[in-house]
């Protein structure tokens, strides 16, 4: 992909929408672009965050092994954000990160993440929505999968 590729697929995310493009164009070029075949695990379970990754393009999973490696599994798709939480948390990433297709992103630097949310406060916002969506998501699929016996 191209420069101009790259600042198009992150505007389709929507965390990134409301950057003026001159911050944009600094994501694009400060962002490490990655390649993951399918099956290549990104990120171990417990392993530290060091950086946010973008999802460009391609699906990826969130798996919580257990002793079978048949554990809970969590989808991601095209526009996700990985690491955002365990890196604003400070903890470790509670899952291993697989891509179950072919898989761009953009990593971003730590640095370059909390300097984006502490300088633009429309990013800082938009972060807000996204995680409090996720949020609710969740609490939404736990409480309806529970059985009321």
């Amino acid at each position: 992909m191209t420069l101009e590729a790259d600042i198009s697929c992150l505007r389709q995310v929507p965390l990134f929408r409301s950057l003026p493009l001159p911050r944009l164009k600094l994501v694009a070029l400060m962002g490490e672009k990655l390649h993951f075949e399918p099956g290549t695990q990104i990120i171990s379970e417990g392993e530290t965050p060091e950086g946010v990754f973008v999802v460009l393009q391609g699906d990826l999973e969130i798996s919580h092994g257990g002793a079978n490696g048949d554990g809970p599994r969590l989808p991601l798709h095209t526009g996700s954000l990985v690491g955002d939480v365990p890196l604003l948390s400070g903890r470790s990433y509670v899952g291993a990160v697989t891509a179950r297709t072919a898989v761009v992103a953009l990593r971003l630097p730590k640095d370059l993440f909390f300097e984006l949310l502490e300088t633009i406060p429309d990013f800082s916002l938009a972060l807000t929505r996204d995680l409090a969506s996720r949020l609710y998501r969740l609490a939404d699929r736990t409480l309806h999968a529970e059985k009321v016996h």
